[in-house]
């Protein structure tokens, strides 16, 4: 349950090693480590989902980071690992997403790669719980007054929804307008999972704080966004009002319907039940103890709301960093030491307006993503017909 040693904490998200230039970033970062940019022996690093959805490449995603890195590597599922499909899976008689993911925590546990809570940095002045947390999505993070902009959701080439395979039971009510093909009750379904680990945790803080012990940080995980601040449009983190001005790159309906796929509000609530004496004020001169890594949009986003402290550091896609939606010289994160508690980091709302190439970069970026993802979707079913009429 403890790994005492540990002095500092990483986070990424969205490695995406599928793309041989991702995997050639992953490759050298590792060899040539500069520990004092990037995790050593004595370190942790939290991967926030998204490596691939071909089990070889996780495996060889996790081998390199295990054995270049030399550190304790934490994992939650994304959605890219959700899915299932293609000749290599159905040989491996995986067919379905929540038996993959199965195969995919095995895998993990194979190699020592941690998919459960541990406390860390206990030698230290300033340990913390580290806690990856099942997710998905759920429509709960629509932006309001934007029903416009997607009713052509149910056209939508979103691959989640031709290449996972869920349960009847998680099957949405046909007669639900607002939020088709999404699975109903999956999110639950997932945050269930969690709570064994939180009630641990919560134990732990209470006997504790019986006995005046100082309170190990906090340091949660999900793939999944949790909550409407950490989209990738919203501009106020302090605010629950939205404006449609900030859909002023161009691209409103993708970002209108990405946001029904972020991820869900319950995420939030679930994070901020664990422990709510940790989360201060946004203004307070207490230092954060409580952080929140999570992943998917592929933009860059840190804020402080309501005491907990947001960071969203993506690889994501070559063609994201060559357009400066993300840091070109992208790398792993430090968020916590142990010998000082979390580390400082300036505030980054839309990474693309104030650091990267502006709204006319966004606009072209998104046109050709469009074009990408029809022929990517085209790619799929064609491949899924054919493995069915092999079946047949």
């Amino acid at each position: 349950m403890e790994l005492p040693n540990v002095e500092r904490i990483f986070a990424v998200s969205d490695l995406h090693t599928d793309d041989s230039m991702n995997f050639k970033w992953l490759e050298e970062k590792c060899q040539n480590a500069d520990t004092s940019c990037c995790p050593g022996p004595n370190d942790a690093l939290i991967v926030a989902g998204d490596i691939s959805h071909d089990l070889d490449q996780i495996e060889a995603t996790l081998r390199v980071l295990k054995e270049g890195l030399q550190c304790e590597v934490f994992f939650v599922i994304g959605n890219h690992e959700a899915w299932v499909g293609g000749e290599a899976m159905t040989e491996l008689g995986l067919t379905d997403s929540l038996p993959k993911l199965d195969a995919i925590n095995e895998l993990c546990h194979s190699l020592g790669v941690i998919t459960e809570h541990r406390l860390v940095g206990t030698d230290n002045k300033f340990p913390a719980w580290i806690l990856p947390m099942q997710s998905w999505y759920d429509g709960t993070l629509s932006f309001p007054w934007c029903s416009d902009l997607c009713e052509d959701f149910t056209t939508w080439p979103w691959v989640d929804f031709t290449r996972c395979s869920w349960p009847d039971e998680f099957a949405r009510d046909s007669t639900d307008l607002d939020n088709p093909r999404i699975p109903d009750g999956l999110v639950e379904y997932f945050l269930e999972k969690n709570e064994g680990a939180i009630h641990e945790i919560q134990k732990s803080y209470s006997l504790r704080q019986q006995s005046k012990e100082k309170l190990p940080g906090l340091i949660t995980f999900t793939h999944f966004l949790p909550n409407k601040q950490t989209l990738p449009d919203w501009k106020t983190p302090e605010s629950d009002n939205f404006s449609r001005s900030w859909f002023d790159h161009g691209a409103a309906g993708v970002s209108a319907k990405f946001a029904k796929v972020a991820g869900s509000k319950l995420i939030d609530e679930q994070i901020r039940s664990i422990w709510p004496d940790l989360n201060g004020n946004d203004d307070s001169s207490e230092p954060i103890r409580h952080i929140h890594v999570f992943g998917h949009s592929h933009r860059p986003k840190e804020f402080i709301r309501g005491g907990i402290r947001y960071v969203h550091n993506p690889l994501g896609k070559p063609r994201e960093r060559n357009c400066r939606m993300i840091d070109d010289d992208v790398s792993f994160k430090l968020i916590w030491d142990t010998s000082v508690g979390t580390v400082s980091a300036e505030q980054v709302i839309r990474y693309w307006e104030e650091k990267g190439g502006g709204k006319k970069v966004v606009w072209r970026y998104m046109l050709r993503r469009k074009s990408t993802r029809r022929k990517v979707i085209k790619s799929i079913r064609q491949e899924t017909r054919r493995v069915r009429f092999l079946e047949e």
